[in-house]
């Protein structure tokens, strides 16, 4: 019996470091061939196409098949602030490879540091953020209220990090007070077994099958005040919390 947990440890190990092998290697060309494109065109709209194809790339190769419900909630041309739970790395592969609309990503801005998949970011639409200084995360909020009002959608996790075990945790404020200065919808996204696939503090990558549930949009009632923005935390929290923590 030992000998044959022992045999499925090492293939398990095995096949982890080679899945880490192969997405850092698909990471740094794709990585490669965007900054030179982003360099010389500036095509927002072809990263976001790398950006996909990077992200389908990476979940077949990681044996992760998603199932996505909900889908028909999104209309062609409509741009939204997607909330998600955050249980795992592999959560925005799943999301950038399913969502049929191109989705900004805020950042940390130390990732910039990292040789060339940093220099990707920097030059990408997505938005980068330092937590570490109040006024400027101000500033990025006025950003991404612009970058909403020229026809962007954006990606927030409002959990602020991901989940130890898989469950929804706390939400924090700025999705929904982004939603109250934009005026754009929210849609709730519930990602369902990914905390499986890479669990947190963990490098056990092992395949499996991915829910991503979308919800229907909801708009920012009017008139739009402090109490609203909570009472949205609340409603969007709970509809991902009742599609999420009863699967875990």
């Amino acid at each position: 019996m030992r000998m044959f947990d022992l045999s499925l440890l090492l293939k398990t190990i095995m096949r982890t470091w080679f899945i880490i092998a192969v997405v850092f290697l698909v990471t740094a060309v794709y990585s490669t061939v965007v900054v030179i494109h982003m360099f010389l065109w500036r095509n927002h709209d072809v990263f976001f196409a790398y950006a996909r194809s990077w992200s389908k790339l990476l979940l077949w190769f990681s044996n992760v098949h998603v199932t996505m419900k909900g889908a028909s909630a999104l209309r062609p041309g409509e741009r939204h602030i997607y909330v998600s739970n955050h249980a795992s790395l592999y959560d925005i592969p799943v999301i950038l490879a399913n969502i049929p609309d191109n989705v900004r990503i805020m950042y940390k801005r130390e990732l910039q540091k990292i040789p060339v998949f940093g220099w990707c970011l920097k030059f990408s639409p997505y938005i980068a953020i330092d937590r570490e200084r109040s006024r400027e995360a101000s500033d990025v909020l006025d950003a991404v209220v612009e970058t909403l009002s020229t026809g962007s959608s954006v990606l927030v996790f409002p959990e602020g990090t991901r989940s130890d075990d898989g469950r929804v945790g706390v939400f924090r404020r700025g999705a929904f007070a982004l939603a109250v200065r934009s005026g754009r919808t929210i849609v709730p996204l519930s990602m369902i077994g990914t905390a499986e696939i890479l669990p947190k503090k963990t490098r056990h990558i092992q395949g499996g099958n991915v829910i991503l549930r979308i919800d229907d949009p909801i708009a920012v009632p009017q008139p739009a005040t402090r109490d609203v923005e909570k009472g949205l935390l609340a409603h969007v929290r709970q509809i991902i919390a009742n599609n999420v923590d009863s699967q875990v």
